[in-house]
């Protein structure tokens, strides 16, 4: 039996000077040399993330994997200045979207994988440190609408956990990409009443949003992961790009306004509103360089786990009562808050 042969495309933190047009064949993509997965098909163009980042987001960045061929594979190289110059063409930016949602769905994969394989002592450490970073966040939040100098204090106080920074690891998502008015949708607006569920998890993804006013409130299972109000605001690309299930439950606080797009008028809109389909195609590049970097801080705390298994059980119940103990004191100065300062609005996070 003959052994597979490979060939290397590009290296991680090499410069990117090119995307790739995969006509037949199998690309494999190495984040770790351990955490990896592949793309196999033909007419897709790969390599696309840091371009986009690097030329159209403004975000300086080398190559965040390393990508290699199967030895049957059949590829082309793109110039980077034909790929942009060509990037508003239907066929270059909606391949290049499809591409890159496949990779944020695959390294949703390798988290998910990774993230199970926190068991024991540290799986409770970690769910006490994911409540602890949404506290956290919660109360950023607050402090951003409110500016109390009380909530700026409790802050700086607790964000420097180590607590925190696991929680960090674990839990933290990123922005949504948001995208200028766009003046020839309005006709396509849609109101919906406060308590109406616009989507909902599980379901086939067959429409995208735009959400022009309001709040919409994020639900996995029966829990609020987020609320989302920032007008502008893309939901939903990943889900329409690849026909898979929703991940989420979105859910209408007060009365929104958004704008439906679907799947058959996709062509339609890249003609007419090219910008936002590059706003889209950040939103994916965004989204993927961060789920390779949420892979290494998984990775340096199961190497963390290992070392503290090492170092004996009792350690790591020393390290979990430590942040029980911390996780406690949180909510307990934020209970003092809410009787000192009437702060009611707190009231959810303990």
């Amino acid at each position: 039996m003959s052994q597979t042969t490979y060939r290397q495309l590009y290296l991680l933190g090499s410069k990117p000077n090119a995307v790739y047009l995969l006509n037949e064949g199998t690309v494999y993509f190495y984040v770790t040399e351990t955490d990896k997965y592949a793309l196999k098909g033909s007419g897709l163009i790969v390599g696309t993330t840091e371009i986009i980042l690097s030329r159209a987001a403004g975000i300086e960045t080398n190559r965040i994997e390393s990508a290699v061929l199967d030895s049957d594979a059949d590829v082309k190289k793109i110039d980077v200045e034909k790929y942009m110059n060509n990037i508003f063409s239907y066929s270059y930016i909606l391949n290049s979207c499809m591409v890159m949602a496949k990779q944020v769905a695959l390294t949703n994969e390798i988290i998910r994988k990774n993230s199970e394989l926190l068991s024991g002592h540290t799986k409770k450490l970690k769910e006490i440190s994911v409540e602890y970073y949404q506290i956290i966040t919660a109360l950023q939040r607050e402090y951003h609408k409110r500016r109390l100098p009380y909530l700026k204090e409790l802050i700086t106080k607790y964000q420097p956990s180590l607590t925190y920074k696991r929680g960090e690891a674990l839990q933290k998502t990123i922005e949504p990409e948001r995208t200028a008015p766009v003046e020839s949708l309005k006709s396509r607006m849609r109101e919906i009443p406060p308590g109406t569920i616009l989507c909902k998890e599980g379901t086939i993804g067959d429409e995208m949003y735009i959400l022009n006013s309001g709040t919409l409130e994020v639900l996995v299972g029966d829990n609020r992961v987020t609320t989302i109000s920032e007008p502008g605001t893309i939901i939903g690309e990943m889900a329409l790009l690849l026909g898979e299930k929703r991940a989420a439950t979105l859910r209408a606080l007060n009365t929104a306004i958004v704008t439906p797009i679907n799947k058959q008028d996709l062509k339609e809109i890249a003609e007419k509103e090219n910008k936002l389909f590059l706003s889209i195609a950040i939103s994916l590049a965004r989204r993927h360089d961060f789920n390779v970097k949420k892979i290494h801080s998984i990775n340096e705390m199961l190497i963390t786990r290992e070392i503290d298994e090492v170092k004996g059980s009792e350690y790591q119940i020393m390290e979990l009562h430590k942040a029980k103990s911390e996780l406690s004191s949180l909510k307990s100065d934020i209970e003092k808050l809410i009787n000192t300062k009437k702060a009611d609005f707190l009231n959810e996070l303990v």
